[in-house]
């Protein structure tokens, strides 16, 4: 790939509102997206993470009577996102491409790579 590139895991959970935040459907992806603009000047990772994660939002729409809680963002290695293999749905909203997996694809290899993670770049919650 290219130093042009960023990766990123994203997590959350869709609740519906008035119940229980732990109670929800989780949701995982792995974003891969330019890290830089049109000029060529490397975005800053907090713009990054924050633009992933209205991609995804955009993406999912939980409507009105629905929340996002527990949600993060990752930096990840480009190894780790070509571990987490064909994706079984995709999207791509501009220069951002959404990987979706179910919610054990990724947790199989979000532990596998826990050692690297641990030094996070950032989290964005919502």
């Amino acid at each position: 790939m290219s130093d042009d590139y960023v990766f990123l895991e994203y997590q959350a959970k869709i609740t519906n509102a008035g119940h229980a935040e732990k109670e929800g459907e989780p949701v995982h992806c792995m974003i891969k997206m330019k890290s830089v603009d049109e000029h060529g000047k490397r975005r800053r990772n907090v713009e990054l993470e924050q633009q992933a994660g209205d991609n995804v939002l955009f993406v999912i729409n939980p409507g009105p009577h629905r929340k996002i809680s527990h949600s993060s963002i990752l930096s990840v290695s480009e190894e780790t996102f070509q571990k987490a293999g064909t994706a079984p749905d995709q999207h791509r909203v501009g220069d951002c491409e959404i990987f979706f997996y179910p919610d054990f694809a990724v947790e199989v290899h979000a532990q596998a790579d826990e050692p690297e993670r641990s030094g996070k770049a950032g989290s964005a919650s919502t």
